[in-house]
């Protein structure tokens, strides 16, 4: 059994759809997010995200977190495991800002895959 970390990290998007999947479990391979960092990079805005989990490949999503609030220049840290099997995927999506039709939030998530 082969273990190796990755990294994944990306804006988030704040529409709820693929562009907003952080990370997708490879086939053939079990993966444990260690830990998942968000950070909103806004001086003056709350950021309020979602954070979902499919265990179907995409179809069906179940919130880990909903409309979790991160106060401005600040990051919300998930340190509790989650575990993934062959594709699932973890999604991240932000509102967007009161003033505009966009955010300012970022992710990063440590993983290990298991093949």
């Amino acid at each position: 059994m082969a273990s190796e970390f990755k990294n994944a990290g990306m804006t988030v998007p704040s529409v709820d759809d693929a562009t907003a999947n952080l990370y997708t479990a490879p086939s053939a391979t079990k993966s444990v997010i260690h830990a998942v960092y968000i950070s909103n990079n806004s001086a003056t805005n709350i950021a309020q995200v979602d954070v979902k989990v499919t265990t179907d490949g995409g179809s069906t999503f179940y919130h880990i977190g909903r409309k979790l609030d991160i106060p401005p220049e600040n990051t919300l840290t998930l340190d509790k495991p989650i575990n993934l099997e062959a594709n699932d995927i973890i999604r991240i999506v932000a509102q967007p800002n009161p003033d505009s039709s966009s955010n300012d939030v970022e992710v990063f998530a440590s993983i290990l895959e298991i093949s």
